[in-house]
């Protein structure tokens, strides 16, 4: 909610919200998460960005969302109504499948439920980098973590 309200001021005083401030929102917003499993922090990472931007690209021209094949990444994607949905709703709607996560080890019939929410917090994953586009009345938000987390058979923490 802190995350929120700071870009909520920063746009009331600034009159618009900058690429960086949503940049140093999300990269909060996945280090609180992480902080409350123990995980390292994030650092912001313009090679993931760039990857991110690509592939946001590439969506907003299909209009629809599907995980990009090979780029070495770890990749979530978040797709909603632009003016009620944001860039932290695609953060939070992903650290909420913690609810169905205690810790164990990944498997194929668990990753649905929770592999945003593992991949925000992999213990090995160092770096961030997020994008936007949109497409219609649509924005698409690709954040891309390297090194990629969810690997089976392995716990998140």
């Amino acid at each position: 909610m802190r995350v929120r309200l700071f870009i909520w001021l920063t746009w009331l005083l600034a009159g618009s919200v900058s690429a960086a401030d949503i940049n140093q929102a999300l990269l909060k917003a996945h280090n609180a998460a992480r902080a409350e499993v123990g995980a390292a922090p994030l650092t912001w990472s313009a090679r993931a960005e760039s990857q991110a931007t690509g592939w946001a690209r590439v969506l907003s021209q299909r209009c629809d969302i599907e995980h990009s094949q090979g780029s070495g990444f770890g990749e979530n994607l978040f797709m909603g109504t632009l003016g009620y949905y944001d860039e932290l709703d695609g953060v939070k709607s992903w650290e909420d499948e913690k609810r169905f996560y205690s810790g164990q080890p990944l498997s194929r019939e668990l990753v649905p439920r929770v592999g945003h929410y593992t991949q925000m917090i992999w213990p090995v994953t160092r770096e961030l980098g997020c994008a936007t586009s949109t497409c219609n009345n649509i924005m698409i938000l690709v954040c891309n973590y390297y090194p990629p987390g969810n690997y089976l058979g392995e716990p998140a923490w």
